[in-house]
């Protein structure tokens, strides 16, 4: 699918939004999803200033169009709620820009300036982690990016080419791999990618396995 990423035009990101805005989804609708992730949601609200926009069912498509056979796999149970939400992501920053979050991400502390300054950004996963997942090399949970980006555009026109042959995932860390495999082989994309901080969630899951079954601290 490499190809699809070679047939991308240059173009210039856009300029920062001055009302970005974080997306997220939950297709049940936000009223109807549990109290954990109400509690998510909350975080958000109450640390980070941008415009926090929580898609459903319902709403999704009035932000974003995608090819047919992608609706038609997905319908037909090819493509799962949590694949559908990894076209959905790419889809909504390459239409506007802007932060993608999980809607099981609780946050701390407002999106930091190394997170929103680059044309694109993804933590990354330590090789040298002790994590079965290591080998998928970023995380998809937690995306920023500017419309226009190279490594956006490219990597959603391998999700297309992804879709369009396929009949489900090779893996269940495809989306990621196929990343991977754009800025470890696409000789523009390495470029943007040696652009972008190199940094790894480790604390983030370091924290998780600690203190996972203890009430929140925000000291901590």
């Amino acid at each position: 699918y490499l190809p699809a990423a070679a047939a991308v035009p240059d173009t210039k990101p856009g300029k920062p939004d001055a009302n970005e805005k974080i997306w997220s989804i939950w297709t049940q609708g936000a009223d109807k999803a549990p109290e954990w992730v109400k509690a998510c949601y909350r975080s958000v609200a109450r640390h980070c200033s941008q415009e926090h926009v929580i898609l459903d069912e319902e709403n999704l498509f009035k932000y974003i169009q995608l090819p047919d056979y992608i609706i038609k796999k997905r319908a037909a149970g090819k493509i799962s709620n949590a694949h559908f939400a990894d076209i959905a992501r790419v889809e909504l920053l390459y239409q506007y820009g802007g932060i993608w979050m999980d809607s099981t991400g609780f946050v701390t502390a407002p999106v930091p300036d190394y997170f929103l300054k680059p044309d694109f950004f993804a933590y990354l996963l330590n090789p040298k982690s002790k994590s079965g997942w290591r080998y998928s090399f970023m995380q998809n949970c937690f995306i920023g990016a500017r419309k226009g980006s190279y490594l956006l555009a490219a990597w959603r026109a391998m999700i297309h080419a992804y879709w369009r042959e396929e009949n489900g995932v090779i893996d269940y860390m495809t989306h990621q791999l196929l990343f991977k495999t754009l800025v470890t082989n696409d000789p523009r994309a390495k470029i943007e990618f040696e652009k972008m901080p190199h940094i790894y969630q480790d604390p983030t899951h370091a924290l998780w396995w600690t203190y996972r079954d203890a009430p929140f601290d925000q000291k901590i």
